[in-house]
């Protein structure tokens, strides 16, 4: 795999050596300085170009990542954790990533860093390269290799049910919720659709992922969202065009939810059965309209974590850079999920310090 940096590097060589052999025939033809001025401004900036891209290459070779020289602030700003939290996470997820066709070596802790750095913000991959002291080329197969890596070994903690963990803390969720003055009182979750705004897309695509809710193109995803702000289940990606209640049917949750005897709430899109509670809708009489004011509360708060996960991971707010076509973007957003659900671990979050003091009060 090539760089842009090499790219650029060949053609201004190539572009250097040819107006080099133009000059000299030019002047074994007798033309004078005049006429070649022209020419003669083109060369050295190629020249230039050369040298600075040689400058470049030897400060990026020069360069060698070491997470130590980062404070606190920086590196909460850069990679969303602490120093000591990130070496102990690589220790946790068990990062390590072959890389035998390109013959990379690349630690773990480089590994995990880089793809929390590319998720942090939507920062092209050849200003990264003086940070990490590696190519474009080599950082984004390092990002992608990573990222399949993890999800492959921990994507099933978003993806499939897990009723037993939702049994042992279904009493503690629930009375976190029924503290708000919430009418369920024996509610533990809340489920609700989002949707991850993406580049235009082409080739019979555009129809199918065109939001007429939102007006913009976008992918659906069904998470299930806790009052600590964990997302315990994700189900995507769906066409934009997908309405709330069609993911929940396809994702499987009247076959689990029965079994594991939790009720969890939806707004007025979703369809009430015994384990999923839904908002009041049409003609709805005075006590209608309260029941759906106490639950409006909780369910604003833990709706707060799909706000997190976007301000966390900052490159999924940014849909020019999200294109179905050239990047895996239902990969990236499970991913950043997974990232998200380690963070509200490791500092806790709004939505539960919110709920606790709503209690208390």
């Amino acid at each position: 795999m090539v760089s842009a940096s090499g790219n650029r590097l060949v053609r201004w060589r190539a572009r250097r050596r040819i107006l080099g052999h133009a000059l000299l025939a030019s002047h074994a033809a007798g033309r004078c300085l005049v006429d070649l001025a022209p020419l003669m401004r083109q060369y050295r900036q190629a020249q230039r170009e050369v040298a600075l891209s040689l400058d470049r290459r030897r400060r990026i070779g020069a360069t060698s990542f070491n997470l130590n020289v980062f404070s606190s602030q920086k590196c909460l700003s850069l990679f969303r954790f602490l120093p000591q939290h990130l070496g102990r996470l690589v220790d946790l997820l068990a990062i390590n990533v072959p890389f035998p066709r390109t013959r990379l070596s690349v630690p773990p802790t480089d590994c995990l860093a880089i793809v929390l750095r590319r998720l942090a913000s939507p920062t092209p991959w050849v200003d990264l390269e003086e940070l990490f002291g590696r190519s474009a080329s080599a950082l984004c197969h390092i990002f992608y290799a990573t990222v399949a890596m993890m999800m492959e070994k921990w994507g099933a903690n978003l993806t499939e049910w897990r009723v037993e963990f939702m049994r042992e803390r279904a009493a503690l969720y629930a009375e976190m919720i029924e503290g708000t003055c919430a009418y369920l009182d024996r509610c533990v979750g809340f489920i609700d659709g989002t949707a991850i705004f993406i580049a235009r897309p082409g080739e019979g695509l555009q129809r199918a992922c065109y939001s007429g809710h939102k007006r913009k193109h976008a992918v659906n995803f069904q998470s299930v969202l806790t009052p600590h702000g964990l997302i315990f289940h994700l189900f995507g990606t769906w066409e934009g065009r997908r309405h709330d209640l069609k993911l929940s049917f396809e994702s499987g949750l009247d076959a689990f939810l029965p079994h594991a005897m939790v009720n969890i709430y939806g707004d007025a899109a979703y369809m009430v059965r015994p384990w999923v509670q839904a908002a009041f809708s049409g003609v709805m009489t005075d006590e209608h309209s309260a029941c759906n004011a106490t639950m409006a509360v909780p369910r604003t708060a833990v709706e707060w974590g799909f706000k997190n996960v976007k301000q966390t991971c900052a490159a999924l707010d940014y849909p020019r850079k999200l294109k179905l076509r050239e990047g895996p973007v239902g990969l990236l957003f499970s991913t950043a999920a997974f990232l998200w659900n380690l963070r509200c671990c490791t500092y806790g979050s709004s939505t539960s310090s919110f709920l606790i003091a709503t209690r208390r009060a």
